[in-house]
Order: C-alpha cells, then sequence, then structure tokens
C-alpha cells in the first residue's frame, strides 16, 4: 500500500564512491621536501599535495620562503597514517576533501587565522576527536564532519550563519553541539544518522530546517522549533525514537512526508492552526501518540498520516475537513470512536483498516463513496450508519468486520464492491435499498449466518439487480423481504445537558413517522412517537448527570389498515456532568490564588480557565472527581483575576462538558519591599520603604511587651514612610509593615516585612 522514496543516502553514496577514486592532481605544482604547492596570485603559497609518512605532522608556516595560507583540495586524504595535524597560523583556507577518509587522524590543531572549512574536508575521519573550531571561521562548507563517528561535542563559532547540508551526518557519537545565534539555515541531513546526539538547542535566528535534518537522531528526546519557521521538511525527525516532545510555532504551515516517521516516543504533539498541508505518512508509527486534534486549516488527510500510531485513542477532526486519504489512520488499534464531520466527501482506500477499537461509525451525509479496505478488519465495528449521499461500497471496505450483526445501506447506494462485506460472519441480516444495481462477487462471502436480507424495492426490481454469483452463496440463500420499509440514517447525538439528550437524523420522505424508545431494565420501552417524517429529532428531559442512555429509532407507513416498521437503529450517548457547586475562594496570597468547589459524583474531573484579556485560557485539568481545589500561582499582587470551573465526563474517548461555573477573586497585595530605617534620635525612629502599587496602603505595627501592636496606618499608597515617637533612647525596636488592599467591604493584607532598629 506504501510507496517509499528511497533517496536518504544516495547523495552520501555518490560522496563516499567519488572518494575512493579521488586521486591528487597538481598541475604544474613546485616541490618542497614532503610537500608540494603552487603560487597564488597573491604570492602566498597553497599546499596541494604530501609525500611524507610522518604520523605527527607539523605543517610549515612557509615553504620556500612564501606563505602557506591555504590547504588545497585533497592534500591530504587518504592517508591512513596521519594521526595529528598542526595547521599553522596564517592558513586561512581548507580546501575541498582537505584530509577525507585519512581514518587515523584524531587530532587537528586549527590556527586562529582559519576562516573557510571546505566542503567534506574531514569526510569520514572516523578517529577525530576532540575537535575546535577557531572562532574566526564563518564558512564551513556541506559535509565538512561527514562521518567523524568520534567526535562527541563541538561548537559552532558565533561568525557562521549556516550549518549546511550533511555537515555532521554520520557522526554517532555526536551528543553535544552548541549553535550560535545568527544562524539562518541548518541544511539537508545536517544531523542524520548522529544517533548519540540527545538534545540541540536550535537558536531564534534558525528560519529553514532541511529535509532530513535530523533523520535517525535515535537519542534525541526533546526539540524547540523557532518561531520564523515555515517548513518542517521530509524526514526531519524520521525515526528519532526518544523524541517524546516537539514545540510546534504557529509560523509553521507544512508538515512535509515522513516529517515525524517512526518517532516512536512521541506522546505530545499539537499542529498549529497555521499548518495547511501534511505531508504523507507525516506521524507514521508513532506508537506513544494517542490524542490529535486536526486544526481547521486543514481540508484533507493525506496518505498514511496517523498510519500504525497504535496508540493513538483520540482524534478531533474540524468542520472543514473534506476528505481522509488513502491508510490515513490504518493500523490505530487504539482508536475507539471518531466523529466525522459533516464537511466530509470521500474516505479513501484502507482509511481505517484493522482500527480494531471502533465500535460503531457514522458515515455523514456528503460522503458518496468508501474506499477498497476502508473499514476492513475493524474487529469491534457493530454498528455503521450510512447516508443517502452514498452511492459505492468499495472492495473489502467492511470485509471481516467479525462484529457487524446488522446493517441497513444508505438509499443511494447502486454498487456493493467485490468482497465488500465478505467474512462478516456474524451478520444476520442487512437491508438494500432500491436504488442497488449492482452486487459483486463475494460482496457476501462467508457470511455463514445471513438469514434476512430486507429489500425497500418490489421482487421484480430485485430480480433486475446485477448480482454476481459468484461466491455469493450466503446472500442468494437468504430469505429476501421485499417493500419494507427503510430505516432512518444518519442518526447522531445533535445536543446535550445535565439532565437532557437530544437526537436527531435524516429525513426519511418514504415513511410516516418514527417511533423512538429506551431501555427500562431489560425491556425497551416507547418514550415517542413522531407523526410527520418530516420532524427528525428527540428530546428526553428529566435524566441523570453524567450517565449513559440508549435509544433506538424505527420508521413506520401504514398501507390501509397495516401498520409496517422498519429495523431498529440504536445510538448511546452521556448526558453531560452537572454543573459544580460551592465554587468559592478558598486562599489567596500576593502570588496566588487557591478556588475550591463540591465533588461533582456525576463528572471525572474538572477543567479550570482564567480569563486572560477577552480570552478564556486553559490553566488546569484535574482528573480526579475527589479534588476539588486548585491554586493559580505566578499571579500579579493586588490584581482582580476571573476563573471559570467546569466539570467533565469521559463517553468512550469523548470528553463531555458541564456549563461553567465563574468566580472572581483579587489577590493580596505583594509584601512591601526596602523596609529600612531612614533616620533615628534619641526619642524616635523614621522608618520607609518602596511604594507597592499593588496595594492601597500600609499598617505599621510595633511588638511592645511580646505582642504585635498597631501604631500606624497609611492610607496612601505612595506614603512610604512612618514616623514613631516616644521611644526611649538607646533601646532596640522591632516593627512590621504590611500592605492591604480594600476590595468591596474587605481588606486583604500581604504577609508582614519586619524590621529591629535602635535609637540613639
Amino acid at each position: 500500500m506504501k510507496c517509499k522514496k528511497l533517496f536518504g543516502g544516495l547523495v552520501s553514496l555518490v560522496a563516499a564512491t567519488l572518494a575512493v577514486c579521488a586521486i591528487t592532481v597538481s598541475a604544474g605544482a613546485e616541490e618542497s621536501g614532503d610537500y608540494k604547492y603552487k603560487v597564488l596570485a597573491d604570492g602566498t603559497a597553497e599546499i596541494t599535495g604530501y609525500s611524507g609518512d610522518e604520523t605527527d605532522v607539523e605543517i610549515p608556516s612557509t615553504l620556500d620562503d612564501l606563505k602557506v595560507t591555504s590547504i588545497g583540495n585533497y592534500c591530504f586524504s587518504n592517508n591512513s597514517h596521519i594521526t595529528s595535524v598542526t595547521i599553522p597560523d596564517g592558513v586561512t583556507s581548507l580546501g575541498t576533501r582537505a584530509f577525507s577518509y585519512c581514518t587515523s587522524l584524531a587530532e587537528v590543531d586549527m590556527p586562529d587565522s582559519l576562516t573557510h572549512i571546505g566542503r567534506y574536508s574531514f569526510y569520514f575521519c572516523r578517529s577525530l576527536s576532540p575537535i575546535i573550531i577557531p572562532e574566526n571561521v564563518t564558512s564551513i562548507e556541506y559535509g565538512a564532519f561527514y562521518g567523524c563517528s568520534s567526535i562527541t561535542e563541538i561548537d559552532i563559532p558565533d561568525g557562521v550563519t549556516e550549518i549546511s547540508r550533511y555537515l555532521f551526518e554520520e557522526c554517532s557519537n555526536l551528543a553535544s553541539i552548541t549553535i550560535p545565534d545568527g544562524v539562518t539555515l541548518i541544511d539537508n541531513a545536517a544531523f542524520r544518522n548522529c544517533a548519540s546526539l540527545a538534545e540541540v538547542n536550535i537558536p531564534d535566528s534558525v528560519t529553514s530546517l532541511g529535509d532530513s535534518v535530523f533523520k535517525n537522531c535515535t537519542s534525541l528526546t526533546e526539540v524547540t522549533i523557532p518561531d520564523g519557521v515555515t517548513t518542517i521538511k521530509e524526514n526531519t525527525f524520521y525515526d528519532c525514537s526518544c523524541l517524546s516532545e516537539v514545540t510546534i510555532p504557529e509560523s509553521v504551515t507544512t508538515i512535509g512526508e515522513d516529517a515525524f516517521g517512526w518517532c516512536v516516543s512521541l506522546d505530545t504533539f499539537t499542529i498549529p492552526a497555521s499548518v495547511t498541508s501534511l505531508g504523507d505518512y507525516a506521524f507514521e508509527s508513532c506508537l506513544e501518540l494517542n490524542e490529535i486534534t486536526i486544526p481547521e486549516s486543514l481540508t484533507d488527510i493525506g496518505e498514511g498520516i496517523f498510519y500504525g500510531c497504535t496508540g493513538l485513542n483520540s482524534v478531533t477532526l474540524p468542520d472543514t475537513m473534506t476528505s481522509i486519504g488513502v491508510g490515513a489512520f490504518s493500523e490505530c488499534s487504539s482508536l475507539s470512536s471518531i466523529t466525522l464531520p459533516k464537511s466530509l466527501t470521500s474516505i479513501g482506500d484502507n482509511a481505517f483498516e484493522m482500527c480494531s477499537g471502533f465500535t460503531s461509525i457514522i458515515i455523514p451525509e456528503g460522503v458518496t463513496s468508501i474506499g477498497d479496505f476502508a473499514f476492513a478488519q475493524c474487529a469491534n465495528l457493530s454498528e455503521i450508519t450510512m447516508p443517502d449521499s452514498l452511492t459505492s461500497i468499495g472492495a473489502f471496505a467492511f470485509g471481516k468486520c467479525d462484529s457487524l450483526t446488522s446493517l441497513a445501506l444508505g438509499n443511494g447506494v447502486t454498487g456493493i464492491g467485490p468482497s465488500a462485506f465478505t467474512q462478516c460472519e456474524n451478520l444476520t441480516s442487512i437491508t438494500i435499498p432500491d436504488s442497488v444495481e449492482t452486487i459483486c462477487s463475494a460482496a457476501f462471502w462467508d457470511c455463514s449466518n445471513l438469514n434476512d436480507v430486507y429489500f425497500i424495492g418490489s421482487k421484480e426490481q430485485w430480480d433486475e439487480i446485477n448480482i454476481i454469483k459468484v461466491h455469493n452463496d450466503c446472500l442468494l440463500n437468504a430469505n429476501i423481504h421485499y417493500n419494507c420499509v427503510s430505516p432512518i440514517s444518519g442518526l447522531y447525538v445533535k445536543g446535550r445537558a445535565g439532565d437532557a439528550l437530544r437526537i436527531a437524523w435524516e429525513e426519511n420522505s418514504d415513511v410516516d413517522g418514527y417511533i423512538i424508545e429506551m431501555p427500562d431494565g431489560d425491556t425497551w420501552t416507547r418514550v415517542g412517537k413522531i407523526t410527520k417524517n418530516a420532524t427528525v429529532e428527540f428530546r428526553k428531559a428529566g435524566l441523570k448527570a453524567g450517565t449513559e442512555y440508549s435509544f433506538r429509532v424505527k420508521t413506520y407507513k401504514k398501507i390501509g389498515t397495516t401498520v409496517l416498521y422498519s429495523e431498529y437503529v440504536s445510538i448511546s450517548a452521556h448526558t453531560n456532568p452537572s454543573v459544580v457547586s460551592g465554587l468559592k475562594v478558598k486562599g489567596r496570597a500576593g502570588d496566588a490564588l487557591r478556588i475550591a468547589w463540591e465533588e461533582n459524583t456525576s463528572a471525572d474531573g474538572y477543567i479550570i480557565e482564567i480569563k486572560d484579556g477577552d480570552t478564556w485560557t486553559r490553566v488546569g485539568k484535574i482528573t480526579k472527581n475527589t479534588t476539588v481545589e486548585f491554586r493559580k500561582a505566578g499571579l500579579m499582587g493586588g490584581t482582580k483575576y476571573s476563573f471559570r470551573v467546569k466539570s467533565y465526563k469521559m463517553s468512550g474517548k469523548t470528553a463531555l462538558y458541564s456549563a461553567y461555573k465563574t468566580i472572581s477573586a483579587t489577590t493580596n497585595p505583594s509584601v512591601v519591599s526596602g523596609l529600612k530605617l531612614k533616620a533615628a534620635n534619641s526619642n524616635a525612629v523614621r522608618l520607609a520603604w518602596e511604594e507597592n502599587a499593588s496595594a492601597d496602603g500600609y499598617i505599621i505595627e510595633q511588638k511592645i511587651n511580646g505582642e504585635w501592636t498597631r501604631v500606624g496606618k497609611v492610607t496612601k499608597n505612595t506614603t512610604v514612610e512612618f514616623r514613631k515617637a516616644g521611644l526611649n533612647s538607646k533601646t532596640s525596636y522591632s516593627f512590621r509593615v504590611k500592605a492591604y488592599k480594600t476590595v468591596g467591604k474587605t481588606s486583604l493584607y500581604s504577609a508582614v516585612k519586619t524590621i529591629t532598629v535602635k535609637t540613639k
């Protein structure tokens, strides 16, 4: 099903081949001892070859009285004897592959004069470590340290603005790297296969990340993408198997093919609302990813986007979604429920294949086709609601859905594909509309319990259907019931409250009305009858909060004195939990507020939000209904804050919420600062402190006979000193000051600030 591009190592393979075939040629070169060189236009020398056999090489600073300023292309390439090199001061440039394949080279001393390191300069110098790049280097060309597998850490100089492609590829022991502010580009495969790289700080200056930048960095655990990056390209984090958290900024609009494929530890991921394109297989086999929300900016989910995400159990699709691509959620075995948006028009091949957690699915009105294998092997799928817009059901679309017992096809279906329901071993009945023209071979093969086929049309219409008889014995041998009443389609929960549920369905113009039933113990009891087929919703009040209820609906039609009924279509839903009660302020501080409420037994937990300007922002989630308080720290002193709390209850993988309960409270003023003795004489002291903008004023207390006694109150926060007279000379006195703020008729106080002073 999956066609992958095998491009990752192509450039590397070509580069390696060129390295093996490299020949050191220096046309018209001069010779001086073991060195060949050429004279540059500025009268300096560039070393072009080395014929010596020393292991510790000290490159001379001059040759024949010419200053050496450059190490030329391939100069020391493929020299397996060299273990160390000292490059003299004055050299400014290292040429292409200058030391490539010097496999024993362990140490290089680069001069401060160096400004340029050419492409593949140290290609596959496997023994090289450590490496210190001089501060004056501003240009490091692509692949310069490719395959230097012994390097463990490296600092990039501040003058470098690009991390060029393949720069550290295959540096398998590189664990630490410092990328300076000023770098704007990290190019293709710059860190590919750096298996030891556990942490990387991408500076805010970076605006572009190339393909496969961190591919196969299997130790990388956490990454923050800086603002300004607009595209996460193909394979950027592919097979970063330890990567558990990635922060993506709102500037990103595109996430490329396989960008996070096989990030098996990735459990937290937010797709920003700015993203308008997701590449195929972008999150393939992210095994720990358990929840994802698709933003409204995306209108389709492409091929294999979440293929093999076996831990994914909750997906929120936007109302803007129009298509779900081939294999988009294939093998998401934990995905137990998903609400398909009403805007959806197509479901691709294999879209939900082997999603064994599903129990029910509602195909929205507007979908015209269900692709091949779309819901194949959804072993627990027992209820399917099909719309009248549906015209074709693909090959093996519901094959091996072992829990499917009955099914009503939409009234617009014209074709049932090959093996569409093959091996649905527990399917006992199916309702087929008179719109069907073709039933392909093996459509109901091995449906051994199929006993009843309810056909909406006449026997003559049934006989006109092109039924391919090959492997359709189960269908042909079933009891065919003609002129049956078609059931409802599109049954869904339209509204919820803490004490009510509203269900709705699509109008069935062929019937007279609808019967609604609910279970009472083991018995289904009628709770509603609708006598107009245009009335397509029903509200049941008087229910308990946070409780699951089941409904079933059937259509009816009167023919003379006979009433014909359709099959039932069922749905279950939870009421919302009840609103929290007893919300109050339990505690205050200068930088925190604590709110509390009564336990809500109809809920699983609580969501707490704070008002930030005109926007409510979530600041807390409590996952136990017995935890009934919340503290918010990091607040400003003497400031009013508004909170709202709602309870929630999980219905499968869907969270249901109560209405909000709101409360406002003011923090205590902050503690006074800068308390000091401003002046003292023999019978008085003057205290002073800094103005406290969060307060209305100040309370001053003195310790008298072991007790703190108020001796002053300042009613303006701009008055920041206090004089206490009537004291004894040369005596120590203790004072404390606290700020206060009046909210309504209540005074809020800061913590105290204490000082001990002495008269003269």
